[in-house]
């Protein structure tokens, strides 16, 4: 059973939630009390998720979102208003990777893909959301970026220019909307124990983060961080 009333009755809006981190993240969000808003790009992506939360206690709806497409964006957040007339968090974790991919040998096919995906689909839900959360006067909102955000990888052109793009958006979204209450920071994980990390190395690694720890730094985030923490990442791994 869910009991952590940290998040009590927020409306905490989740992308990329039907896996790995995103969906960690929404079973983190739903024990600590939030009603979560579990988005996909379809309803098969996000109804397991919802199905479980609810099974364990807590409260959760399902929402189609396709993070590249800004009615699709739209139409989900005005669905979300009009059901819950508020929209208390946004966490940012829909992205994809492309391995062995040095930046100079890069098609555009690939940095599209990586930019539409990674940066597009941050941007366009914080626009879409932010507006609400100014309304409020009160809001957070947390993006995954990443290790590569802070480290450039040789073999990770297009994934490392997207998460840089998402590292600076988010530093000067904060600056741009603090004095009217709403926070904007941001998570960098590294190797992280997910289906998309075992995909490239199946036997995983023993100093791999799990979802879990980067689901309660992003809770920390939205509950005991300072209530002047605005435009910071926490970087989740070794140096």
């Amino acid at each position: 059973m869910f009991s952590n009333q940290l998040l009590n009755d927020q409306v905490i809006l989740i992308t990329g939630a039907s896996r790995g981190i995103g969906r960690e993240v929404a079973y983190t969000c739903a024990q600590a009390g939030a009603l979560v808003i579990v988005s996909a790009r379809t309803q098969l992506g996000y109804e397991s998720v919802v199905q479980e939360i609810r099974e364990r206690g807590g409260r959760a709806e399902g929402v189609s979102l396709d993070v590249t497409l800004q009615e699709s964006v739209k139409r989900a957040v005005v669905e979300i208003i009009e059901r819950h007339q508020r929209i208390d968090g946004l966490v940012n974790c829909a992205g994809v990777i492309q391995y062995d991919t040095p930046v100079w040998k890069t098609s555009v096919e690939e940095w599209d893909q990586m930019m539409q995906v990674n940066l597009r689909g941050t941007f366009l839900c914080c626009h879409e959301v932010i507006p609400h959360m100014v309304n409020e006067g009160a809001g957070c909102i947390v993006n995954l970026a990443s290790s590569s955000a802070r480290m450039a990888d040789d073999d990770l052109g297009p994934y490392t220019a997207s998460k840089w793009a998402v590292a600076g958006y988010t530093t000067s979204l904060a600056r741009s909307v603090r004095p009217h209450g709403v926070r904007v920071n941001g998570v960098n994980p590294g190797w992280v124990d997910t289906d998309m990390s075992r995909a490239y190395q199946p036997d995983g690694d023993s100093d791999w983060s799990t979802p879990v720890e980067i689901a309660n730094a992003i809770l920390y985030l939205f509950t005991l961080a300072p209530r002047d923490m605005t435009g910071q990442f926490l970087d989740i791994f070794g140096s």
